[in-house]
């Protein structure tokens, strides 16, 4: 789940690609006094998101337990949020390569490990053949809500630093956030035809309507 502190009532709201993996990173060390290690359980990989931190969608919350807490997210420009999802999990991750997601595919008559322009104009079926595809690309709504009043503070991206100085002037503890998940080709809105931002502008609506004053 996203990050629940019932010593501090503080509760993060985590979103994919929006320093999800740095933040709860530093939320493990607040909790431990050290850094998380990555570990392997019967074969099985642990990571900071599924041993314990799992980013939750909007309407699983668990309200009874954070009624009264300090409600606190970040939120980023959807269409930079998108790219850097496409440059992390498809080019950087593999996860739309042929040995990760070829049956599926295959099925649908897509390449595997598509260009910027084909990933775009064929978007809505890619989110189809890797489950980690439509988690990183899903829009934020889905993770926040569309009521920003919910939160106690919203913070862009850019401020993420400034998020960790207010955590660790909530908490009393000296905190710093690391930079995970950067692996992969870097893009730019400007790397995007004129028709495919159109195309994201549409699906990420909700998200311009909602957050547009924070990017």
């Amino acid at each position: 789940m996203s990050v629940i502190l019932n010593q501090y009532k503080l509760f993060y709201a985590a979103v994919p690609k929006v320093g999800c993996t740095s933040l709860k990173g530093m939320f493990f060390k607040l909790e431990n006094d050290r850094a998380f290690v990555p570990y392997t359980v019967n074969g099985q990989s642990k990571n900071v998101h599924n041993m314990g931190y799992r980013t939750m969608l909007r309407d699983t919350y668990p309200e009874w337990r954070i009624r009264d807490f300090h409600r606190v997210a970040l939120v980023r420009d959807p269409i930079k949020r998108f790219l850097s999802a496409y440059s992390n999990r498809v080019l950087h991750h593999k996860e739309l390569s042929q040995k990760l997601a070829g049956d599926k595919l295959t099925a649908l008559n897509l390449q595997p490990d598509p260009e910027l322009d084909l990933f775009v104009e064929r978007f809505e079926d890619y989110l189809q053949t890797h489950p980690s595809i439509l988690h990183h690309t899903r829009p934020m709504v889905d993770y926040l809500g569309a009521d920003t009043g919910y939160f106690s503070k919203l913070y862009p991206l850019q401020d993420m630093d400034q998020f960790a100085r207010d955590i660790s002037e909530r908490t009393g503890k000296e905190l710093a956030v690391g930079h995970e998940q950067t692996g992969g080709r870097k893009f730019k809105p400007s790397d995007l035809s004129e028709a495919h931002t159109r195309k994201l502008k549409d699906y990420y609506e909700a998200d311009y309507r909602v957050f547009g004053d924070y990017f």
